[in-house]
């Protein structure tokens, strides 16, 4: 199971402590009792943060709560889509599955995630994520394309019957459809919050690594994650209200 934001913030921060202490022991006779004493200090700030991020861990589990939940939905929504022109009962049931399942969808999209799920050392994988409301108005535009799919394909008596049937039934989805056309915005501004959360991750985490062997990056990286404490405490705190699905 993948490591939430917050938690891997926590062990970080951890890590950066820890690793001041490595710096002192690498160190000789003379000057340990001096690095010692900066070591010390920086301790008494980076663990207490990372117990902070530590605190927040439950958001992590929330929001793999969250993406279970819209992926569920956003699976059988799948399948249905694919499945209309199976057969007849397809073509007239699956439609009122999806004007079903889509609502609850929706609904699911309220809950917010503080967390990031999904820890990748190249932005630019999830900048090229598809978000999940451009990713469910692909679905709901291609369910509406299998119900004629399914008509061009029907005997010639039962085309009539079944345009008006498909008509209806393909309205009703591309209002849905269209409805997430104006939501994927918000698939953009997630992207936006996500990349930035990731960067930093990745940026503090290869500064934190360089405490061990640098003297440089002993004495000013642990004031640095400090300072940058609070800005990453902004960021995390912005919900995001979709979810970017990275192809593996």
């Amino acid at each position: 199971m993948k490591q939430g934001i917050f938690s891997i913030l926590g062990t970080i921060y951890f890590a950066s402590a820890k690793n001041t202490f490595y710096y002192v022991g690498n160190n000789s006779l003379m000057i340990k009792p001096f690095t010692f004493f900066i070591a010390l200090s920086y301790s008494t700030i980076l663990i207490p943060i990372g117990l902070i991020f530590s605190m927040f861990i439950i958001f992590d589990w929330l929001s793999k709560i969250t993406d279970a939940i819209r992926n569920f939905f956003l699976n059988i929504i799948d399948k249905q889509s694919w499945s209309i022109d199976n057969s007849f009962l397809s073509f007239l049931i699956r439609p009122i599955i999806l004007v079903i399942l889509i609502p609850l969808f929706i609904l699911s999209i309220f809950i917010p995630r503080l967390s990031t799920n999904y820890i990748v050392h190249d932005v630019s994988i999830m900048l090229s994520a598809t978000g999940t409301f451009k990713q469910i108005n692909i679905i709901i535009y291609r369910a509406a394309n299998k119900l004629f799919v399914y008509i061009s394909a029907a005997p010639l008596l039962m085309k009539p019957f079944l345009a008006i049937i498909g008509i209806i039934y393909s309205i009703i989805l591309i209002i849905f459809g269209t409805l997430f056309i104006f939501l994927i915005p918000l698939d953009w501004i997630s992207k936006g919050i996500e990349g930035i959360r990731i960067y930093i991750t990745n940026f503090i985490s290869k500064l934190q690594y360089n405490i061990k062997y640098k003297v440089r990056a002993f004495l000013f990286t642990p004031i640095i994650l400090t300072l940058f404490f609070p800005i990453i405490l902004c960021i995390l705190i912005i919900p995001k209200f979709t979810t970017n699905i990275i192809t593996e």
